[in-house]
């Protein structure tokens, strides 16, 4: 480890964390106060109006704010030919 991982494990693992979390506030959400961190949590959907059957197979789901384009092959071409 270099000299700026071992300063930065320091603070993390010091005793006096509480004094140095004013250096670094924890950004504060939409999820409850007393969420556990390294978790993975999805939201509630809320129910809107579905698209049509036809346009819902065409676009892989029939709820507007799930359709998301897919765009992963595009974008590794387009990296490589800039």
């Amino acid at each position: 480890m270099d000299k700026i991982e071992n300063a930065l494990l320091g603070k993390i693992f010091s005793d006096n964390a509480d004094e140095d979390a004013g250096e670094c506030p924890m950004p504060m959400g939409i999820f409850p106060k007393n969420t556990p961190v390294a978790m993975a949590y999805v939201p509630y959907q809320q129910w809107e109006t579905p698209y049509e059957a036809e346009v819902g197979l065409s676009r892989g789901t029939v709820f507007p704010s799930l359709d998301k384009p897919f765009i992963g092959e595009e974008a590794v071409n387009s990296a490589y030919t800039k």
